[in-house]
């Protein structure tokens, strides 16, 4: 019995060698990169079972082609993992989550080669190469050199062993699921698509019609208005000028900054679009989850009489038709201005003919809704050469290196023509000379080395610039004789602190609607409007930040 166990440990031994290479990497490179010890250890356990699992794999195939390639598959996929986890740690500090996984679902490939080219590092490229040279020679060894499989069979073909060999198996695969389901990339990624694809689907069967039987208007005005909602991307209103940033990021807006009604304390519910928009634009809320009754503003306006237009300067789909583009397909008109050959050099410019074409249209109720690219990573290909405007060292800038220097100017200059697109769109609107409105937020905000060394937006590593957006509002001032109680409402409670989520509530009384499900208590606009705590994901509160 001992003679034969010593005869099988050879390619035991041989195939743990191989197979176990990123485990001994990640245990190398995570204990630099991972922060929490108790992560190490969870993610170093998760991997060892898995290798474990593809050890025993790779001894019970007998067919010397079977056993090659299963091989080559699972010594690619351990890597695979391996690295994906301890880049993602090296870049963020954090695990992989839902939330990351989201975004990816909804991510188009000019999205996800932007995202490599804003985040990779020579951290990220060392990483890599250590795990991908290996491990090309060694697949590229199997596959070429005769009989090199060989040295991983088993030299007997004993039931009992490859009976312990199986239950052993078995067994990680027990403790996998019990112990390290968390930190299991195959777990996490199922169980994500599984929830995104159940959002996805409640979206498109409640949201993405013209008319909803969800929407059961109270009251209305039918007087002529005009409408617009700028949706910004990924601005933190901590490089605002209007907000007290040290730099002129806002010289057109601060020109008729007295017409503008600044909220002061407006937040984001959550740090990336899908998750914000699928709050912002619906009744859906931390509060009040809705599913059966939900509806969105593109509705609640074609409800009410409106002529709706979206207009989107966002690529219309990711690996699958996107959350905010579900929501958008309910108006009755729609435009995307990036379609599938965007390279992302595309200006929210582009917006400004197809607005002025709508509000040529006939109709005397219009609500256009505007989705701009905004200051979206990655921020230099947000605004054309004229607009490259700040260079230096910003002295507020908490994290100053070489890399933040650079990136604090590309962002603060999408901001400055972030600003010049925004005014002119009220500029437009004003020349319509009707009761008419325009109001601006972002989806989210940036971290941009403002509180910690980080730049972009996770869930996992929120903070408060990641929270914190622009919400703006201007009033024609044929709308403010018409509405002085709303703008009265609008003038007390721009100071106070208001959560996005609620702009539902908050757009009724835009448009001088009241409809079931709607609380003026939730209102910015509205003289009932109440001060909430501000709920953020897991239960966290926005104070906590």
């Amino acid at each position: 019995m001992l003679k034969r166990l010593k005869s099988h440990l050879p390619p035991i031994v041989r195939s743990a060698l191989v197979l176990g290479y990123p485990l001994v990497l990640f245990v190398i490179i995570g204990a630099l990169v991972i922060p929490l010890k108790a992560d190490y250890y969870k993610e170093l356990g998760t991997l060892f079972l898995f290798t474990s699992i593809s050890i025993g794999a790779v001894l019970l195939i007998e067919s010397p082609r079977l056993k090659k390639w299963t091989f080559v598959i699972l010594l690619g996929i351990l890597g695979f993992f391996a690295s994906i986890k301890l880049i993602f740690y090296a870049v963020f500090g954090v695990k992989i989550s839902g939330s990351s996984l989201f975004v990816l679902f909804e991510t188009n490939k000019n999205e996800a080669s932007e995202f490599l080219a804003g985040y990779v590092n020579g951290e990220v490229v060392v990483i890599s190469l250590l795990f991908l040279i290996p491990i090309l020679i060694a697949s590229a060894y199997l596959v070429f050199k005769n009989k090199a499989i060989s040295v991983f069979k088993l030299d007997h073909n004993s039931t009992g062993f490859r009976s312990a060999i199986l239950v052993l198996m078995l067994l990680c695969v027990y403790f996998l699921n019990r112990s390290f389901k968390d930190h299991s990339l195959v777990f996490t990624v199922s169980k994500s698509y599984k929830e995104y694809a159940e959002a996805k689907k409640n979206v498109q069967s409640d949201l993405a019609q013209t008319t909803s039987e969800n929407v059961s208007i109270t009251r209305q005005d039918t007087l002529p208005k005009i409408g617009v909602v700028i949706i910004g991307e990924a601005t933190s209103r901590w490089h605002m000028e209007l907000y007290g940033y040290n730099r002129p990021t806002n010289p057109l807006l601060k020109e008729i900054k007295d017409e503008l009604f600044i909220f002061e304390d407006a937040i984001s519910p959550h740090v990336m679009t899908i998750r914000s928009l699928e709050k912002n634009l619906t009744l859906n809320s931390f509060e009040t989850p809705q599913h059966e009754t939900n509806f969105s503003v593109v509705q609640l306006a074609n409800a009410a009489g409106f002529t709706t237009h979206w207009i989107s300067n966002q690529e219309p789909v990711g690996f699958t038709e996107s959350i905010p583009t579900i929501i958008g397909s309910a108006a009755q008109q729609t435009q995307f201005l990036a379609t599938d050959s965007y390279n992302y050099a595309i200006y929210d410019e582009n917006v400004l003919p197809e607005l002025k074409k709508a509000l040529q249209r006939p109709g005397e109720r219009k609500l256009i809704f505007l989705h701009l690219i905004g200051t979206h990573r990655l921020y230099k290909k947000r605004y054309p050469e004229t607009f490259n405007y700040f260079s230096g060292v910003n002295e507020r800038t908490k994290y100053k290196t070489a890399y933040s220097e650079l990136k604090v100017n590309e962002y603060d200059n999408a901001v400055r023509y972030n600003d010049y697109v925004v005014r002119e769109i009220i500029e437009t609107v004003r020349t319509a000379d009707q009761p008419s409105f325009v109001v601006y937020f972002s989806d989210h905000g940036d971290e941009v080395f403002d509180t910690i060394d980080f730049i972009g937006h996770h869930g996992s590593k929120a903070t408060r610039p990641m929270h914190d957006v622009p919400f703006i509002a201007w009033f024609s001032e044929a709308y403010k004789k018409k509405h002085p109680q709303h703008i009265e409402a609008t003038s007390r409670n721009s100071s106070k602190p208001y959560a996005l989520e609620d702009f539902t509530h908050s757009f009724s009384d835009l448009i001088q609607v009241s409809a079931k499900g709607v609380d003026s208590t939730k209102s910015i606009f509205s003289s009932d409007f109440k001060v909430k705590r501000r709920q953020l994901r897991h239960g966290r509160f926005y104070d906590e930040l």
